[in-house]
């Protein structure tokens, strides 16, 4: 399992999250006692608009929908999103969930990874391993075993962390019956709300508070990114961009498999020259509509390299739910719309969001130019 407590993981965990189909659906409406697609390794794939998951599952589950509950056992890894998602049921392996308002009830033996407008861990909820949450408003009013790391508005804990509990929240609150027994790391620009019955078994800090969070809107300012509707048209156009070019679609993400490095360089180089150049071109009168030109394809680029990205990072989640090549478009489809979520949360990560959406673009705008060079480079030696 992963840790959750460097820097690094946490970049991991966001880019890796497998958590993560989202709201609007790719398919009409079932419950899965009527219709599972399940593939040859046991996972069960599931999409449409409401979603009760009443036959329990053996293997791995992956569900978006605009409402999604788990009213049965997961025998391994859960992935659900939607508009709204409620786990009643146990599940055996690591959870991860996002959506609008997610509500986790059920036990989970493994690690909890959870993010969205508002993230409750209920009463009756027992998490065994650790967990990372973040959402506009967070409640953590069940026991998490192994500690946790909440990034939120909001941070209201009323239960018990066996572990430390790393709390980064415009308000933190610690409300009666909260139990803590390890140490408390805490970051905020108000000061720390405790109940006198609350405890703190170890060590308790107050860490500095990022400047951007002393605004007013603090932390929730970077869940803008967890949009629906940003998704949902980067998703539109990635499957326009896989259905008329679907050379062009999958070219850029092998373009990176291949070359990672000469990737990131001539990303970093298009991103941070184009803009120059155009002006160059513009002070000229004879170079004005290149300029223009140039100025007015920067944004389209910028949102190609992401849709690159984004393709790649679905693919290596195909690849890790051993999803053979080529997938069917609506597969496809699932998977393009679980990474722009990662994407997304992956952004309202503190400290790292940014970096994460840079690198994002960067790297997929170094794949198309990659790609662009060893084609014509492959069409002119065929051609000789």
């Amino acid at each position: 399992m992963l840790s959750l407590h460097t820097p690094i993981s946490r970049m991991r965990i966001g880019m890796l999250l497998v958590c993560l189909p989202l709201c609007l659906s790719i398919s009409p409406a079932y419950s899965a006692s009527s219709q599972l697609q399940t593939s040859e390794a046991g996972n069960t794939y599931i999409s449409g608009s409401d979603l009760v998951i009443a036959t329990p599952i053996a293997a791995d589950l992956f569900a978006a929908g605009g409402r999604v509950s788990v009213e049965r056992e997961v025998g391994a890894d859960a992935a659900v999103a939607g508009g709204s998602v409620t786990i009643r049921a146990p599940v055996r392996q690591d959870l991860r969930a996002a959506g609008g308002h997610v509500d986790i009830e059920g036990n989970t033996d493994g690690e909890l990874v959870a993010a969205g407008g508002d993230v409750r861990v209920g009463e009756a909820a027992v998490v065994a391993g650790s967990a990372w949450l973040a959402g506009g408003d967070v409640t953590v009013a069940g026991k998490i075993r192994k500690g946790v790391r909440i990034y939120a508005g909001n941070i209201a804990i009323s239960g018990e962390i066996d572990g430390d509990a790393h709390l980064y929240g415009q308000q933190i609150k610690l409300l009666p019956g909260a139990i803590i027994r390890g140490s408390l790391f805490y970051a905020s620009p108000n000061d720390l709300i405790r109940d006198p019955s609350a405890q703190v078994l170890g060590t308790l800090t107050h860490e500095p508070t990022p400047p951007d969070w002393s605004k007013e809107h603090g932390p929730r300012r970077a869940m803008a990114w967890f949009h629906p509707f940003f998704v949902l048209s980067m998703l539109a156009a990635g499957m326009l961009l896989y259905v008329l070019f679907p050379a062009a679609a999958l070219g850029p993400q092998r373009a990176i498999r291949q070359y990672p490095l000469r990737s990131l360089l001539l990303g970093l180089a298009l991103v941070f020259t184009i803009p120059p150049v155009a002006i160059l071109f513009m002070v000229t009168v004879i170079g004005l509509p290149i300029g223009f030109a140039l100025l007015l394809l920067y944004p389209l680029s910028l949102m190609l390299g992401y849709l690159a990205t984004a393709f790649l990072i679905g693919r290596q989640v195909a690849t890790a739910a051993k999803q053979p090549e080529p997938a069917s478009l609506k597969r496809y489809a699932l998977f393009l719309l679980l990474a722009l979520i990662v994407l997304s949360i992956a952004a309202a990560i503190p400290f790292l969001g940014g970096i994460v959406m840079i690198a994002a673009v960067v790297l997929g705008l170094g794949g198309w130019a990659v790609w662009i060079q060893t084609s014509y480079h492959g069409a002119r030696t065929a051609h000789e």
